[in-house]
């Protein structure tokens, strides 16, 4: 009986981490790794009576998915072959250990930006001023306060989609990409199914397929993945421990270890309360020859500062900017 009760604890811890997959796992500084336990027992005593330091007031994270080439096919290209890379995908997680919401909003990369005097995209600030810089460029944009940041590579994503022994997930439309880790031509058929790293990864990349607003129907993807592997965590209790080890394997963040144990413990508490939203900021835009030829969405903080609002009353962000429809190329 005991062990059946440990067992359910940490399913809600790993739980709760997941649901912070894109919120409070992939980040910018790596933590050291923590030494493996040998059971759920072992994990529970290690984490059990860490209550220093837990978050008492909603807060922010920057969460990022780098593009660079780092242990891909294509490291060798000559614009890749630094290592730097650019933020592919950007997202605020709002965080309410008050009323246990977990909102999800995405930062489109293409937002105009004014980079050392030029108008550039968001995303490029990641590759010229590192995760800091962008952490500073969004809240200028957003009007919010970044507590935390976390990023991930391309190579990393595959390993933590595997760990967990792959997602079920809904694909929208027939995709067809090449697996940027392996090289391997990967196609997949609309529909819900099981997916492994490498899938996954296409599912999350893929944009030239959609006809219509390409990134936002990408992102919709990034923010379903999320949600996906939650669902893997619940269907699957006896692999919690798993989980949550391969959760801290593949995963980067300045957030000390010690304030997002407590921080995740109390979530833990109250883990029948935690809700989603999520959506994403202003995502029309147009080829810009003022900059170059730039395809562009126009800095627009008046529509950010009323998603923001809406997200800090626990709101639906898709009240403000509705999110694209997804039609397939063709």
């Amino acid at each position: 009986m005991g062990k059946a009760k440990d067992m359910k604890r940490w399913f809600k811890v790993a739980l709760v981490a997941l649901c912070a997959v894109c919120a409070f796992a992939l980040a910018g500084c790596q933590q050291e790794k923590p030494e493996e336990p040998s059971d759920t027992e072992a994990m529970k005593e290690t984490t059990a009576d860490k209550t220093v330091g837990a978050e008492t007031e909603p807060f922010y994270v920057l969460v990022v998915g780098n593009d660079s080439r780092t242990g891909t096919v294509e490291i060798d290209k000559g614009e890749y072959s630094d290592g730097t890379g650019r933020a592919d995908t950007i997202m605020l997680a709002r965080i309410d250990p008050t009323t246990y919401q977990v909102a999800l909003v995405t930062v489109p990369r293409d937002t105009a930006v004014d980079l050392d005097g030029s108008t550039n995209k968001l995303n490029e600030v990641y590759r010229v001023k590192g995760i800091e810089g962008l952490e500073k460029e969004v809240e200028s944009l957003t009007g919010v306060k970044i507590k935390y940041y976390f990023d991930t590579g391309f190579v990393e994503f595959e390993n933590f989609v595997n760990a967990l022994g792959g997602i079920t997930a809904n694909v929208p439309i027939d995709m067809h990409l090449q697996d940027i880790v392996s090289g391997e031509n990967i196609e997949l058929a609309a529909g819900s199914q099981d997916l492994n790293g490498a899938e996954s990864l296409v599912l999350a990349r893929v944009r030239k397929l959609y006809a219509y607003d390409l990134d936002a129907c990408r992102q919709i993807q990034d923010r379903q993945i999320v949600e996906v592997a939650i669902n893997k965590v619940a269907s699957d209790p006896a692999n919690a421990a798993a989980a949550l080890a391969a959760l801290s394997s593949h995963s980067k963040t300045n957030w000390p270890a010690d304030g997002l144990t407590a921080t995740v413990m109390n979530f833990i508490d109250h883990a029948s309360e935690i809700t989603f939203v999520s959506g994403t900021g202003p995502y029309s835009g147009d080829f810009d020859d003022n900059a170059g030829g730039l395809w562009l969405i126009p800095r627009d903080e008046a529509t950010w500062s009323e998603v923001m609002r809406v997200v800090e009353e626990g709101g639906d962000p898709t009240t403000v900017v509705p999110l694209p429809t997804i039609v397939p190329v063709g």
